[in-house]
């Protein structure tokens, strides 16, 4: 399937590891020259590595796209290298505050500027190229905790601000979709990466658990039976950075095999 975006210049934020990285390798797979954007510059550089060796195209960016300078920095790389984007991938880590008894007032503003704002900063420094353009293509990750706060995780400042940013993407998308720009929000369940693991292991061995007999567990909460693989979430974030998805724009897509139990 020719998803006609071969040459198109691409940023994947976040993109060296784990879902990230599986997004810069299929965005370079259907042709895109690819920014690989993320702070640990080994693991960026492995990522360009491997999508070069393939025959991709692809230049690295060592920067934190959660602030404004790190994606100005980014954008500096990709015009140097390539030119004005026309995708871009913004993929974040989410606030780790724990519970309402655990945050301060300033949790909350720490992660509005790292969730909120960041996308404000990244939607105001990309868009104006694509209007001139007349065709733009940008997917924000976000959690399926958008929908429903996740049992186990205490992250009370995340909650309240990826639904925020799911809000900020819902009404810029309304006003830029005349000028052939998508934005689109991924809302991500449980997927099988390094980050996962660490974390989940880390919350196991606290609450004394077995980790066997967890993801045992874990599992049994997934209708599908497992957690995701990296290269399929890829496949859906590519898709909407598609020429074919033009008239997919403002939607919160939930890619998590099932386990979010939301009508709507």
């Amino acid at each position: 399937m020719d998803f006609g975006i071969k040459g198109k210049i691409a940023i994947s934020g976040g993109g060296s590891k784990g879902m990230g990285r599986a997004v810069s390798e299929d965005l370079a797979r259907e042709g895109c020259r690819v920014v690989v954007s993320a702070r640990g510059k080994e693991a960026v550089d492995q990522t360009v590595a491997k999508i070069r060796d393939e025959g991709g195209e692809a230049v690295a960016a060592y920067a934190d796209m959660s602030t404004k300078e790190g994606i100005l920095q980014v954008q500096e790389v990709a015009s140097a290298a390539y030119g004005d984007p026309d995708i871009v991938v913004g993929n974040v880590y989410g606030p780790t505050h724990g519970r309402w008894d655990n945050t301060k007032d300033e949790d909350f503003l720490t992660a509005y500027d790292g969730i909120v704002m960041s996308q404000v900063h990244l939607l105001r420094t990309f868009t104006p190229a694509m209007r001139d353009k007349k065709w733009g293509r940008i997917v924000l990750i976000n959690s399926v905790a958008s929908k429903e706060p996740h049992k186990e995780l205490p992250l009370v400042t995340a909650n309240v601000t990826r639904v925020a940013a799911l809000s900020l993407n819902k009404s810029v998308s309304d006003e830029i979709a005349k000028f052939g720009i998508t934005i689109n929000t991924i809302g991500t369940g449980g997927f099988a990466t390094d980050r996962y693991y660490e974390q989940m292991k880390r919350m196991v061995a606290e609450n004394g658990r077995d980790w066997d007999e967890r993801e045992a567990e874990r599992r049994e909460e997934i209708p599908v039976g497992r957690l995701g693989r990296p290269e399929e979430i890829a496949a859906v974030i590519t898709f909407l950075c598609s020429a074919r998805a033009s008239y997919v724009t403002g939607q919160f897509i939930v890619v998590d095999g099932g386990q979010v139990k939301a009508l709507y």
